[in-house]
């Protein structure tokens, strides 16, 4: 049983500029495949530059049994195409989707689109092995969890499976990926790492927490580092983006991570988003995470006021935000602090609130992005309930573009003020002149990059 898995050519977010970013969960299966003596080798599009007219003959030439591929709900309808294709150069290949996005919608995804054979719910590495073993071994799927596929003209939803333990999973099949093609604007050699799954909070705006099971489950901080010093040693990453939902959850977790970087003596740098008020317990490692190469935390601000953090279930309060902050810093760590503009409630003057409350927080590098009802979401639920979801283009679940209008504003009205946060921010001229002259040289660049991406959508707005 021959697999083959595919990253489809994607369209990347603007604010993020140019990057290719490896494409970890099907590397991370694949792994797991290759453990159990599996065939299974990973097409990633991007890194290519091969576009959907071009995949079919790959597909037909690498005549295999399964072709699965990862939906994300702004990919879902690139990871279709990728069913649709293997479909028309085989139809007897069976098609497989995972992710967070068919997760939620497995039903309703198989019903409405007859490319798709079986969904793999949840974490797939296990799942996804016992779903190609059944289909090996042509004995039906009575033992096979987390997964959905059709039975007649009924959709079948087998049980969940349990949670994996994450020190189980093998290295990612790196040897499969093209790692040197993986960039990104201002990162420059860098792959992503897991250090850990799942979140114990349970935001409204968020699915992840929900997908992985509602738990933190971390790494051995060693066998973390051993995957980074294999990506820096065998294929030269200099840079490294913690995927995890909360990497900083835990102190031991942190400074175990740190302790073996420095130990090895690894000239890396790293990323992670995280959460405020583990940066302020966490104070006293911040000089050892700045040390063994922590240049940037991702920051989730996400509102500018108590109550809305509170209907957010964020357990996070302002002034702890303004906190971490400072802390980050006075440590020379970057802060990339992101706040949500576009919830129910907002009008113009609560986003012009939000506005000058990100400019006298004063984080280095703050990204406003609209309130998005991904499935799985409790603020999906809510919406979808209450009608307020105007847009079914999936593509458009970014983050920066609008789906939803709120009491006091249109999608439009948004939209604009969405882009006016952006620039009114990037265009203050003492901001600017911090910025350019900062003493740190990754702040520097990451200012650079932002003053030509404001300069790409004014000029964008005056064409029309």
């Amino acid at each position: 049983m021959k697999v083959l898995l595919v990253e489809p050519p994607k369209k990347t977010w603007g604010v993020m500029g140019d990057y290719i970013a490896p494409p970890l969960g099907l590397a991370l299966l694949a792994g797991v495949l290759e453990q159990a003596k599996i065939p299974v080798d990973i097409i990633d599009c991007n890194a290519h530059g091969i576009p959907f007219s071009g995949l079919r003959e790959i597909i037909t030439e690498a005549k295999p049994d399964i072709v699965g591929a990862t939906a994300l709900t702004p990919s879902f309808d690139d990871a279709l195409q990728v069913m649709r294709t293997a479909k028309k150069a085989n139809p007897n290949i069976r098609t497989v989707l995972g992710g967070p996005h068919v997760t939620f919608t497995a039903e309703d995804t198989l019903l409405h689109h007859s490319e798709i054979d079986y969904i793999v719910r949840g974490e797939g590495e296990h799942a996804f092995l016992d779903l190609v073993t059944c289909l090996e071994r042509d004995k039906g799927f009575a033992s096979a969890k987390s997964i959905a596929f059709r039975n007649c003209n009924e959709i079948t939803i087998s049980p969940d499976a349990p949670l994996i333990d994450v020190d189980s999973i093998p290295m990612p099949a790196y040897h499969l990926l093209p790692m040197q093609k993986y960039h990104f604007t201002v990162l420059d050699k860098y792959a992503t790492v897991l250090s850990s799954r799942g979140c114990p909070f349970q935001c409204t705006f968020c699915s992840e927490w929900r997908f992985w099971g509602a738990r933190w489950r971390p790494r051995d901080p060693k066998r973390v580092v051993d995957e980074i010093e294999v990506l820096h040693t065998k294929y030269g990453r200099e840079s490294f983006w913690f995927g995890d939902d909360c990497f900083n959850h835990r102190s031991d977790h942190v400074a175990g991570i740190c302790d073996e970087i420095i130990k090895r003596d690894l000239d890396i740098s790293w990323f992670y988003q995280g959460r405020a008020d583990s940066v302020i317990k966490q104070k006293e490692l911040l000089p050892r995470m700045r040390a063994s190469g922590n240049l940037m935390v991702q920051i989730g601000i996400e509102s500018s006021t108590d109550s809305e953090l509170m209907r957010f279930k964020k357990g996070l309060r302002t002034t702890q935000v303004k906190e971490a902050i400072d802390l980050l810093r006075k440590n020379d760590i970057v802060s990339q602090g992101l706040i949500i503009v576009g919830t129910r409630e907002d009008n113009a003057d609560s986003i012009i609130h939000k506005l000058n409350y990100m400019k006298w927080l004063n984080p280095d590098f703050p990204i406003f992005t609209t309130l998005t009802p991904f499935p799985g979401s409790d603020a999906y639920e809510e919406a979808k309930t209450n009608g307020w979801i105007q847009s079914k283009d999936y593509s458009q679940y970014d983050m920066s573009h609008v789906i939803m209008p709120t009491e006091y504003l249109s999608r439009d009205q948004l939209s604009s003020i969405l882009y006016w946060c952006f620039k009114s921010y990037y265009m203050d001229p003492i901001k600017i002149t911090k910025g350019l002259l900062s003493k740190n040289r990754w702040n520097r660049k990451i200012w650079k990059h932002m003053l030509k991406y404001i300069g790409r959508q004014i000029l964008s707005s005056l064409r029309i």
